[in-house]
């Protein structure tokens, strides 16, 4: 199967729209079609040849050489892969439906923003709003996986209703704000005034959270089955999670302030 990989012949001096590049758009097209494509670029648009070298190559997945301008990669992707070799801008994977995502740097606000499907992983950190919802939508991520290896900034799974999000390093403030449902893992520290209106879903973390927001109860330690079933699911939380993925956890329910009955596992 032939595929292209998009070289970037210079830094991006302004931001670049990549939403309507993806596999599926590629398909079927010669490198000259690809090089031709329109893509908006600071106040104006230029051809996608313009600021990239088209060459074909052979394998399943879309290469793009990475810059922190380079915006909506892999937006609205219903299929296929894209590999990219370096940093992303805002709003990498949102509206994402499908096919897998991987970001080899770090990662601008907005990541996988209103994803409904799909997987993204990303090397390195990620910005505010991981998860979260599009400009003008009430809930944000409904399905799918991400993987953050960094670090992430505020507003981690806000009015997530559905998917799993991991993050291997620390999570900025205000995580879960407002989720319906879905699950948070973070094996760093998880930010001051998580869960806030949370109404249902889990958070999982390796250590007890910083200052969790006003709502929540402990209820002791229990023993945890299910998380043991997760481990073996899910190997990518056994993975972050390590032996601490036994079973045992310290339980927190919230958030009764919002009527909420989600739940943080602290683990032991």
């Amino acid at each position: 199967m032939s595929a292209y990989r998009l070289t970037l012949r210079a830094p991006l001096a302004a931001r670049a729209d990549l939403s309507g590049i993806n596999p599926a758009t590629l398909a079927g097209l010669s490198a000259q079609a690809v090089a031709w494509l329109t893509l908006p670029y600071g106040n104006g648009a230029v051809p996608l040849g313009d600021l990239f070298e088209v060459s074909q190559v052979e394998g399943g997945a879309l290469m793009i050489s990475g810059d922190p301008r380079l915006d909506f990669v892999g937006a609205q992707m219903a299929e296929g892969e894209i590999e990219v070799d370096g940093p992303v801008g805002v709003l990498a994977g949102s509206g994402m439906i499908g096919g897998r995502l991987v970001i080899r740097g770090d990662a601008g606000d907005g990541l996988a923003a209103g994803l409904e499907g799909g997987r993204i992983e990303v090397a390195g950190s990620a910005g505010a709003g991981v998860g979260g919802a599009l400009t003008g939508d009430r809930q944000g991520m409904k399905d799918g996986m991400v993987a953050v290896a960094g670090a992430v900034g505020p507003g981690l799974g806000a009015r997530m209703r559905g998917g799993l999000v991991l993050v291997g390093g620390d999570a900025g403030p205000r995580a879960a704000d407002g989720l319906i449902a879905g699950t948070l893992a973070v094996a760093g520290r998880l930010g001051a005034g998580a869960g806030r209106g949370m109404k249902r879903g889990t958070i999982l973390v390796a250590s007890a959270p910083e200052a969790p927001a006003p709502g929540f109860v402990s209820t002791g330690p229990h023993d945890f089955v299910m998380l043991a079933l997760l481990a073996r699911r899910v190997p990518e939380l056994a993975g972050l999670f390590g032996d601490r993925l036994g079973g045992r956890a310290e339980r927190l329910v919230g958030n009764r302030l919002a009527g909420g009955a989600g739940e943080i596992l602290v683990l032991q």
